[in-house]
């Protein structure tokens, strides 16, 4: 600040006679650092003045990082306020600079003061900001809007996901701003369908938005599709938006900068006319290559209240080593007014800030929603006219990188099936079961999906279930959902030759975000088996040499369509008598390891032969000798006690219970396949073909070719295929003998 104080103690008592004239060195004795209170005026206007200029500057920077709600997540502004002397001759002093508005910087006080700036010299101030910002930006980015509803960032799996992106910026400064740039990596893979008042090169986004006036508000919005085939999480893009500005991002302004120069400030007074009468001037001699701003002007005669001259910021500026006048005021007085005087002046200020500023917006994964659809039945063959319960299971597994928070599932329920009982339905995640809120089950008449294999036994029903009613299922990756329900087939038919029964799942993360769609890798297919059990029994006993000697003989064949399980054969020996030898032969050949149980009472010894399984066109014969004393009642001792079995064996379900012979796998070229089969059943075959015995590792090896579903069992019609393929190649005859047609007849 530059005042200059009363200077009238300095002047002489007298002037110099003729000139009038009282003058001193107003650049450095007995000035002080008061502010001089000159009007900041604009650059353009300062720099059409001429001459050298004080300058003072503001300089921030802004680097932010923000969230797509544009919150602020991390911030870093930094300031420099400068005092520059620009001048290649003259220097400065007792420069103040006032601060307004400087509460958001760690600046301590509002006045920087330097004694001086050396021509050419500038003073430097480093400062911090906090708590403000000048432009904000949002993003809004729909994976599915066509759901005008809550926004989503997921993507379906396969599926060509439409993707709408809206950027918005706005001006929240008190000023304007320029240069406003906005630019965006777009997902990798995005087809921009439409875009307006932007370009997009090389997947990247440009918006040039330019000049923002205070408060306004500027929108693009860029829509296309993306299509993804992997699971790993597609990066949606971070925008950056850079600016500048002609103020302060922590809105600080100068209110005050001046500072002194060399100057000479006096009073002329010179002798009027007539006597007694004096004209005053006060004159300012800048001896410096600055511009000067006269701030104000006080005079008066000593002992008196009225002003002589009384300017406030003169209107004209002093040039570099210029002079200014005032008008001269006449002054009754005899002798030379006695003047009390007060001038200040400061060198022209020239203030100017500047922002220059970079947010950048996080980007957000988006994540990818599939998964995996499996449904089994428990039977894939049911018995014709006879009521079968199946139990049916639906496991979904999350197979993307989202979690999937909504399901619904589409589940075909065929004809040959009374309508599901929901009340027998149960979901799982994971190892919880679902509250029965959580999920919703609707059955519809008519199926969805299948479109050839029906049943002709009624039209069938649709299971439509939604899971993730109440609230988001929360199925992390890798996790999965089981569906289990009972089915009841009352009477099925015959003609049900094929039955397929596929489910769809559609799946999503959000509420209303894209759904991915999912049918059944393998739909479970039924048919119906119209067998009929068909078996001889019976028991016969034969008095042999000796006293009390009996050979017992017991029959069992099974001539019905399927080999029956866990067969039991029931036999009672009288009191007083014992088993003394048992043999049991399947087919004339003896079997091993045969499980028997015993139990004996009042009425006799129960004796049971438990076999695993009867084959088909299978016999078993169970021959045993008994030995006592006493009376024995013959029409009892022929009595059959009678045959127990369990349920009917499918020949394609489970692998035969007979013995099976590995063949041993040598370290040759030449070494036989590990190929399974039913060891009578590969002799009885090689026999009805005449292939003889010496060949066979030669023939398992050839038969193992014909291993027609590659389950490394060979059933009787492969070794059948094989023995054919055998004699042709050597040009042999099959044997038609009674044994072939007994080969025939077995089956694995």
């Amino acid at each position: 600040p530059a005042d200059l104080p009363d200077l009238t103690a300095a002047l002489p008592v007298e002037g110099v006679q003729g000139e009038g004239e009282d003058k001193m060195d107003a650049t450095e004795e007995g000035l002080s650092g008061v502010v001089a209170g000159a009007v900041l005026r604009s650059s353009d206007e300062v720099d059409s003045i001429a001459g050298d200029k004080l300058e003072g500057s503001i300089r921030e920077v802004e680097t932010t990082d923000i969230d797509a709600e544009g919150h602020v997540t991390k911030q870093k502004v930094t300031g420099t306020l400068t005092l520059s002397n620009p001048s290649k001759d003259d220097r400065v002093y007792d420069v103040d600079a006032v601060m307004s508005d400087s509460g958001s910087t760690n600046l301590k006080g509002n006045v920087v003061s330097v004694e001086e700036l050396e021509p050419g010299q500038e003073h430097v101030v480093d400062y911090t900001v906090s708590d403000r910002n000048m432009l904000m930006m949002t993003e809004r980015f729909d994976t599915n809007p066509a759901r005008d509803k809550e926004r989503s960032l997921s993507l379906a799996m396969g599926a060509e996901n439409t993707l709408s992106l809206e950027l918005e910026v706005r001006n929240v400064a008190s000023s304007a701003l320029y240069d406003v740039v906005v630019t965006r990596p777009l997902p990798k893979g995005m087809n921009v369908t439409e875009v307006e008042h932007a370009t997009v090169e090389d997947g990247t986004l440009s918006w040039d938005v330019g000049h923002m006036e205070a408060g306004a508000t500027s929108t693009i919005v860029v829509r296309g599709t993306l299509s993804v085939s992997g699971k790993k999480p597609v990066s949606s893009g971070s925008a950056t938006a850079t600016y500048r500005a002609d103020s302060a991002l922590s809105t600080m302004t100068f209110e005050d900068l001046d500072a002194f120069c060399r100057g000479f400030a006096y009073m002329r007074s010179v002798e009027g006319e007539r006597p007694d009468t004096w004209e005053v001037t006060a004159v300012f001699e800048n001896r410096s290559s600055f511009a000067v701003d006269l701030v104000k002007l006080q005079a008066r005669l000593k002992g008196s209240d009225e002003l002589l001259f009384d300017f406030s910021d003169v209107n004209e500026d002093v040039a570099p080593h210029g002079e200014w006048r005032s008008e001269s005021v006449s002054v009754a007085s005899a002798e030379k007014p006695d003047l009390t005087w007060e001038l200040s002046y400061t060198v022209l200020p020239r203030t100017s800030a500047k922002t220059e500023g970079t947010l950048t917006m996080a980007a957000r994964d988006l994540e990818v929603v599939d998964g995996r659809v499996e449904k089994t039945y428990s039977k894939s063959k049911l018995h014709s006219y006879r009521e079968q319960t199946v139990h049916a299971e639906i496991r979904i597994t999350n197979t993307g990188s989202s979690e999937i928070n909504l399901m619904r599932l589409t589940d075909d329920i065929p004809g040959i099936f009374h309508a599901v009982d929901t009340s027998t339905l149960k979901v799982k995640h994971g190892s919880q079961s679902l509250p029965p809120e959580q999920f919703k089950a609707e059955v519809s008449e008519g199926i969805t999906l299948e479109g050839e294999h029906h049943s002709p036994d009624g039209a069938g029903h649709t299971l439509t279930l939604t899971i993730g009613r109440k609230g988001p299922i929360g199925m992390a990756p890798d996790e999965e959902v089981v569906v289990t329900y009972d089915l009841v087939a009352p009477d099925p038919s015959p003609q049900n030759e094929r039955v397929d029964a596929p489910t769809r799942g559609e799946f999503s993360c959000e509420r209303f975000g894209p759904v991915c769609e999912r049918d059944v890798e393998s739909a479970p297919s039924l048919r119906v088996v119209h067998h009929r059990r068909d078996f001889s029994a019976g028991k016969q006993a034969l008095k042999v040499g000796g006293r009390g000697r009996y050979e017992v003989l017991i029959l069992f064949e099974n001539n019905g369509d399927t080999p029956l399980a866990d067969v039991q054969l029931k036999d009672v020996i009288p009191p007083g008598y014992e088993m003394t030898e048992c043999e049991v032969r399947a087919n004339n050949s003896a079997l091993e390891d045969v499980e028997t149980t015993q139990e004996t009472d009042a009425t006799g010894t129960t004796v049971i032969w438990h076999l695993p399984s009867v084959g088909k066109a299978e016999r078993i014969d169970v021959a045993y000798m008994i030995k006592g004393d006493g009376e024995i009642d013959t029409d009892l001792l022929n009595t059959f006690h009678g045959a127990v079995f369990g349920e009917e064996i499918e020949d394609d379900d489970v692998e035969p219970e007979a013995p099976v012979e590995s063949a041993e796998v040598a370290e040759d070229d030449e070494s036989v396949p590990a190929m399974k089969f039913r060891d009578d059943v590969l002799d009885r075959v090689m026999d009805a073909h005449g292939i003889d015995s010496e060949h066979r590792d030669a023939f398992i090896a050839h038969a193992s070719s014909f291993d027609h579903d590659g389950n490394n069992y060979l059933k009787k019609q492969e070794l059948e295929d094989a023995a054919a393929a055998w004699n042709e190649a050597h040009n042999e005859a099959p044997d038609t003998s009674e044994e072939a047609e007994e080969a025939e007849e077995a089956e694995e």
